[in-house]
């Protein structure tokens, strides 16, 4: 069994439905694969790497999954400041042994979030990319309608759209622990 501890915000959790409708939750359905969900509502990618360091992971955990960045983006946080955050979280992986899987933020159902959510997800694209980077979108939808469809509220997957995202990330997910074997 391979287990994987997910850090993030409202996407993690699962919100607003519950955990076991998040897009992790059905990432362990697939099988092999144990997702530990440690996903709070609202917290910035600085909270969100407060609660990882704070951590008592089990030993047996080497594989971190981080999705942050939206509630950054919404709170005006500089899109510098974040991709600083994001280094902190690889430089401290790296240091615990750890590999680290960065899930790209998701294009929301709203414009002009979407213009910040593009230049930040092309950040981490170039300076992340020691990282696993893990984009989701496809599964999401990359056109105007289809990200309508995906969304309760325009940034809230509905429970059908959790479901094709973790379906989506699976084969990607179990590649990557594959990859990454090493013995601890």
């Amino acid at each position: 069994m391979h287990y994987i501890a997910c850090f993030g915000d409202s996407l993690i959790q699962g919100f607003p439905f519950g955990e076991q409708y998040s897009w992790i939750a059905t990432v362990e359905t697939a099988g092999e694969i144990k997702m530990l969900n440690y996903g709070v509502c609202g917290d910035c990618c600085d909270d969100i790497f407060e609660r990882l360091r704070d951590s008592l992971l089990p030993e047996y955990i080497h594989h971190i999954l981080f999705l942050g960045g939206a509630n950054d983006i919404l709170q005006l946080r500089p899109q510098n400041t974040i991709i600083e955050d994001l280094k902190k979280v690889l430089l401290w992986c790296n240091e615990q042994q750890s590999d680290l899987c960065i899930v790209l933020p998701f294009i929301s159902a709203d414009r002009y979030l979407n213009v910040r959510l593009n230049n930040l997800r092309e950040s981490i694209k170039k300076e992340l990319e020691q990282a696993f980077l893990l984009d989701v979108q496809p599964a999401i939808g990359v056109n105007e309608t289809d990200i309508r469809k995906a969304y309760l509220d325009g940034v809230h997957p509905t429970v059908e759209t959790y479901k094709a995202i973790g379906t989506y990330a699976f084969p990607f997910l179990k590649e990557w622990l594959e990859s990454t074997k090493k013995f601890y």
